[in-house]
C-alpha cells in the first residue's frame, strides 16, 4: 500500500477539482432584506412660484436623476422632466446640496431639451415625428467609456397626433440623445419618424404608430442604469413599460465603441435573453405576476451597495369594485445578464388610494407616488444604500397642480438565509448519500460572501476533523457532519458514520443563519470513484505518480500498463472490518468482500479493498490484459450498487 499522506493528497486534489463551483455572471448578496419601508411625505423647495418667470409647472413628470457631487460641498446636478412656464415639456436642470432645497443651475438654460411642439398642436410639417409633442428625460447617465461630461439621456418621446388629429392618449417611444458638455446642450428635434443621427428612437413597440385614434400605446416611462458585465463590458440598461400590457420590461446596449456618434444596438429581454430588436421587437416582462396584482410601470434599477444586489423598484396599481390603489414594489436580482428578479414585494407604508378623475376635475388622476426616484447620500450615481430619500410626484396629473415631494426610505437587512438546492455524492452527483461519505451540498448563501477554502491543519482540534469552517456547519438528521470545503455556492462534507438510513434532513448553518431542511435519501452505500478532472479516475502507480494520459498532469502522469498493479481511490462503500471512530482523521479497515472492478468489461483482480483515510477507500487492482489502449470505462460494483458512469482509466500496452 502507498504512503497514507500521499493518499490524502490525491483525494483532496480530486475533491477540490470537483468542489469548485461554476462561475456565474452574478453577484453574491452581502445581506438579505428583512423589511423595506418609507416615511411620510415631506415637502421640498424648488422654483414653482407662478410669480417668477420660468417656473416649473409639473415637476416631476418622469424619473429624476441625481448626479452626485464631484467635490466636497459641491451640489448634486439634478435632471428632471417638467413643463415650464412659457415653454414645452422637456428636460430641466436643477441643483441641491441638501436634497431639500432646489434651484436652477447657473450657466444652464432652465430647459435644456424640449419637444418641438406643445400639446394640442399637430402641423403637417411634424407629422409622425416620434417626439412631436413630448420629450422629457427618464434618466441621464455618464457614459463610462468616454471622458467625464459625456452624458446620455434616455427620454420619453410622445406623439399625440394620429392622422394629424390631437388626442390625449400617447404613442410612446424611448428616445436617445448625447451631450458632451455635462448636459448643458443637447441635440435639437428633427422632423421624421426616425428622427436624426443624434436624436432618435431606441425602443419602439411591435405595434406600429397608428393613424387613427387609439388608447395608450408604446414603450413608455424609461429609466436607465449603467453596469459592467462579468466580461468587463459596459452596458446601458433601460427599464420601460410597454402599453397596453403594462408590465416592467428591460432592454440593453453595449457601450464602448470609442465613437460617441456610433449608434447603439439595443436588444429587448424576451423569452429568457436579450434577443429582440429595440425597434419593433417583442417584449418579455422581467418580473413575475405574484406579489403585484395589477399594472406595473415607472420602473427604476439601482445597485444597492450594502445589500450587494440590484433593486428594481416600480409602481403597482390595481383596483376592484371601483376602489383603486397604488404602491411601490421592489424585486432583487444578482445578475442583470440573467435578469433573475425575485417575486415583487410591496414597500411598507407606500400604498395609497388613486382618485379618478381628480377632485373638482373631469380628467386626470389624484395620486401620491408616481415616478419614484431613489437616492442615497454618499452613494455613486445609480447606487443606493440602506437609507436615503425617494423623490416623486404628488397631486393631480394633467391639472398643473402636482408637487415634487420626498420620503425617507430605510431597509433593514441581515445575513441571507442559506438555500440548499442539491445534496449528492461528491463524485458522480448521485442523489443517494451514505454514512461516512464525501457529499456535496449546492445552493446559495451557503458561506460568507467571498469565502472559499478547504480545511487546514489549524482547523483540527484534539485530533478531530472540524465540524465548522468560518461559521459554516451542517447536520445530517441532527448529527454534525465534518466540513472540508466551503464557498457561497457549494459546501463539501463528510457525513457522520452513524447517520441513519432512509430519508434524512440535511441542514446548513451559515453564521447563525439556518437553511430550511433539505430531504435527502441515505442508504448503506453510495459508491463512486474519485476523479481528477471529472473523467479520469483518481489513481496512482505504486511509486505514487499519477495514472492518466500524459496531458492530464504533464511530466507527472502516465497510462496504466496491462498486468500492472495500481491504486484507485473511491467513495461511499460503507462499513468496514474496523468501526469508524466519528471525527477521527485516522480511519482504516477492509471491506467484507471484494468489489467487482471491470474496465471495458474485463474484470480486474482486486488485491485490497478498504478504508485508508476519512471517507476514502483504496482499491489495489491488477490491470487486465485483454483491454485495448486508450481511455477505457471503469466501473466497480459492490452489494448491488455501481460507481458512476463516465469514469475512465487510461491504458497503454
Amino acid at each position: 500500500m502507498v504512503d497514507r499522506n500521499i493518499v490524502r493528497r490525491h483525494v483532496l486534489l480530486a475533491l477540490l477539482a470537483n468542489a469548485l463551483p461554476i462561475a456565474l455572471a452574478q453577484q453574491t448578496p452581502k445581506l438579505q432584506i428583512k423589511s423595506f419601508s418609507v416615511g411620510p411625505d415631506q415637502a421640498v423647495n424648488y422654483p414653482n412660484n407662478p410669480a417668477n418667470p420660468g417656473y416649473l409647472i409639473d415637476l416631476p413628470d418622469e424619473h429624476t436623476t441625481f448626479m452626485p457631487p464631484t467635490a466636497s460641498g459641491a451640489p448634486y446636478l439634478v435632471f428632471a422632466a417638467s413643463n415650464i412656464s412659457g415653454g414645452n415639456w422637456g428636460a430641466v436642470v436643477l441643483q441641491t446640496t441638501d436634497l431639500k432645497n432646489f434651484d436652477f443651475v447657473q450657466g444652464y438654460n432652465h430647459e435644456v431639451l424640449t419637444a418641438p411642439l406643445q400639446f394640442g398642436q399637430c402641423p403637417s410639417a411634424w407629422a409622425n415625428t416620434f417626439d412631436e409633442n413630448y420629450a422629457a428625460p427618464g434618466s441621464v447617465v455618464q457614459d463610462p467609456t468616454l471622458p467625464a461630461g459625456n452624458l446620455i439621456m434616455v427620454y420619453e418621446a410622445e406623439n399625440h397626433c394620429p392622422g394629424g388629429v390631437n388626442q390625449i392618449p400617447f404613442y410612446a417611444t424611448t428616445g436617445f440623445v448625447r451631450s458632451s458638455d455635462n448636459g448643458k446642450t443637447w441635440p435639437a428635434p428633427v422632423s421624421g419618424v426616425a428622427g436624426g443621427p443624434s436624436r432618435h428612437p431606441i425602443l419602439q413597440s411591435s405595434d406600429p404608430p397608428p393613424s387613427t385614434p387609439h388608447g395608450y400605446m408604446g414603450n413608455a416611462i424609461p429609466s436607465a442604469f449603467v453596469d459592467k458585465s462579468v466580461n468587463n463590458e459596459y452596458y446601458l440598461y433601460v427599464t420601460y413599460t410597454r402599453y397596453p400590457m403594462e408590465r416592467v420590461n428591460v432592454a440593453r446596449a453595449k457601450l464602448g465603441s470609442g465613437d460617441p456618434n456610433a449608434p447603439l444596438n439595443f436588444l429587448k429581454w424576451s423569452n429568457g435573453s436579450f434577443s429582440q430588436p429595440g425597434i419593433g421587437g417583442s417584449d418579455g416582462a422581467v418580473t413575475s405576476s405574484p406579489g403585484c396584482p395589477g399594472s406595473q410601470f415607472h420602473g427604476e434599477i439601482n445597485y444597492n451597495d450594502d445589500l450587494g444586489m440590484y433593486l428594481l423598484i416600480f409602481v403597482c396599481q390595481s383596483g376592484s369594485n371601483g376602489v383603486v390603489t397604488m404602491g411601490w414594489y421592489y424585486s432583487t436580482a444578482t445578475s442583470l445578464d440573467l435578469q433573475n428578479w425575485s417575486a415583487p414585494q410591496m414597500i411598507l407604508n407606500s400604498q395609497v388610494p388613486v382618485t379618478t378623475p381628480c377632485p373638482g376635475q373631469t380628467t386626470g388622476q389624484q395620486v401620491d407616488g408616481w415616478y419614484p426616484s431613489f437616492v442615497s447620500p454618499g452613494a455613486a450615481a445609480g447606487h443606493t444604500k440602506l437609507t436615503g430619500n425617494v423623490f416623486f410626484f404628488s397631486g393631480c396629473s394633467g391639472a398643473g397642480t402636482r408637487q415634487m415631494m420626498s420620503r425617507a426610505f430605510i431597509i433593514t437587512a441581515g445575513p441571507p438565509a442559506p438555500e440548499i438546492s442539491l445534496v449528492a455524492n461528491a463524485e458522480g452527483e448521485s442523489p443517494a448519500i451514505a454514512p461516512n461519505t464525501w457529499v456535496e451540498i449546492k445552493g446559495s448563501n451557503l458561506a460568507p460572501a467571498g469565502d472559499s477554502r478547504i480545511w487546514q491543519g489549524s482547523d483540527f482540534t484534539n485530533n478531530q476533523m472540524p465540524t465548522q469552517l468560518d461559521g459554516v456547519s451542517a447536520t445530517v438528521n441532527g448529527k454534525s457532519a465534518y466540513i472540508w470545503y466551503i464557498s457561497p455556492g457549494q459546501v463539501n462534507i463528510l457525513t457522520p458514520p452513524d447517520a441513519m438510513s432512509g430519508p434524512v434532513n440535511v441542514v446548513l448553518t451559515n453564521n447563525t443563519t439556518v437553511s430550511t431542511a433539505f430531504s435527502a435519501q441515505e442508504q448503506a452505500i453510495s459508491p463512486s470513484f474519485f476523479v481528477f478532472d471529472g473523467t479520469h479516475v483518481a489513481a496512482v502507480h505504486l511509486d505514487g505518480s499519477f495514472v492518466g494520459p500524459a496531458t492530464l498532469y504533464p511530466g507527472r502522469s502516465t497510462p496504466a500498463k496491462p498486468g500492472e498493479t495500481i491504486v484507485i481511490y473511491a467513495n461511499g462503500f460503507g462499513t468496514t472490518s474496523t468501526p469508524v471512530a466519528s471525527g477521527s482523521p485516522m480511519q482504516s479497515g477492509s471491506l467484507s468482500t471484494m468489489p467487482d472492478v471491470k474496465t471495458r468489461g474485463a474484470s480486474a483482480m482486486v488485491q485490497f479493498a478498504g478504508l485508508v483515510a476519512p471517507g476514502e477507500f483504496q482499491f489495489n487492482i491488477v490491470v487486465p490484459n485483454a483491454v485495448a489502449d486508450g481511455d477505457q470505462p471503469i466501473v466497480a460494483t459492490y452489494n448491488g450498487s455501481a460507481t458512476q458512469s463516465g469514469a475512465v482509466l487510461t491504458i497503454q500496452h
